[in-house]
């Protein structure tokens, strides 16, 4: 028997089927658009503390602030404080899971049944998630000073 005759006998290898039964890719949510996602949730209450700052450093009156500080007079005081905390900690902490999430990339395989989760290294999305965890922590930081050393 020559080899061309015994390769033709051969039984020839099935593949594997990787249809999207058997794994399941979930991306949560895309680099591109969490990005800039997280970028406006961060500026609008980062802006803000920096006026704030602004303000009390070299005592300028700006007309926003004065407006904000008349018009809220009509709101009672607990809901002042879920606004001013779901504006100054809420916000930056939803850009940093947005960041998180649009890093990672979940893979469920049925045939052997593994679960994999992957990070991506995308430096301008961990930027983003390191500044929402930093500003709601400064501001976290703040209330508890304030409680406890007796503030205003």
């Amino acid at each position: 028997m020559n080899l061309v005759d015994y390769l033709k006998t051969i039984p020839k290898p099935t593949p594997t089927e990787t249809g999207e039964r058997e794994k399941l890719k979930i991306f949560l949510v895309t680099a591109r658009k969490s990005s800039k996602i997280g970028l406006l949730l961060i500026g609008l209450p980062s802006l803000l503390i920096s006026i704030f700052i602004l303000q009390a450093l070299f005592h300028f009156k700006f007309g926003f602030i004065q407006w904000l500080g008349g018009n809220t007079f009509s709101l009672p005081t607990p809901a002042k404080a879920v606004l001013i905390f779901v504006f100054l900690v809420g916000f930056p902490m939803i850009a940093m899971v947005l960041n998180l999430l649009s890093l990672s990339h979940f893979q469920f395989d049925e045939r052997s049944r593994e679960f994999r989760a992957t990070f991506r290294i995308r430096w301008w999305n961990i930027v983003i998630a390191l500044a929402g965890g930093a500003l709601a922590t400064f501001y976290i930081l703040r209330i508890l000073a304030d409680t406890l050393l007796g503030g205003r």
